[in-house]
């Protein structure tokens, strides 16, 4: 039996170690580039994201309306939490929100939509349309999230605010990062992983 000098050996299991270090990155488009064959899943993907947005909006005026921004911490998180976790047990849908300056460590990015979310970070929203990556038997969609005046309460520039606000995120998001986002910045990203066939 031939033995293989210990060099050899070695760039030989470090060959094999880069291989499996570094599995290929998802085809990835952006969404008007995505192939003909996935515009209904992407179609699908978007009804979602927006059934999110639309809740989330809902809840974060009621809470603006009932106690201000600090008023409103509560139910922008919890209920949009509440509402991805809904839609992946009612449609086995896997969904939520990220952003590269998290406000709840749970909300950290997929493996899939982390490179996109870092690329993209302190960008314009109107600049970005959103991306298709390919997962296989489902696709995700990930599209972003504008930094709003009636966001601003609650993710504006730290100076900007208001001490109440400032000690429920102490309170709350003891490691919170997601404020300083100025008007039109990507705030954060709305994902979900579609199937591509419906079952």
């Amino acid at each position: 039996m031939r033995r293989l000098a210990p060099a050899a050996a070695m760039a030989g299991l470090l060959g094999l170690a880069g291989l499996s270090a570094q599995p290929p990155s998802p085809q990835t488009w952006t969404i008007s580039a995505a192939p003909p064959e996935l515009r209904a899943t992407i179609s699908r993907a978007d009804v979602m994201i927006a059934t999110m947005q639309d809740a989330l909006l809902r809840e974060l005026q009621d809470g603006l309306a009932r106690g201000g921004p600090a008023g409103a911490l509560a139910s922008c998180h919890l209920d949009a939490a509440a509402l991805s976790e809904r839609l992946a047990r009612s449609h086995g849908i896997p969904a939520g929100r990220t952003s590269d300056r998290l406000r709840q460590p749970a909300n950290a990015a997929r493996p899939w939509a982390a490179g996109i979310v870092r690329e993209h970070a302190g960008q314009r929203a109107r600049d970005i349309e959103g991306f298709a990556v390919d997962l296989g038997d489902r696709l995700g969609v990930i599209r972003p999230i504008a930094e709003r005046p009636m966001c601003a309460g609650c993710h504006g520039p730290a100076e900007s605010l208001s001490p109440a606000v400032r000690d429920a995120l102490a309170a709350r998001y003891p490691a919170d990062r997601a404020i300083g986002f100025q008007d039109g910045e990507i705030r954060g990203w709305y994902w979900v992983e579609m199937p591509k066939v419906l079952r």
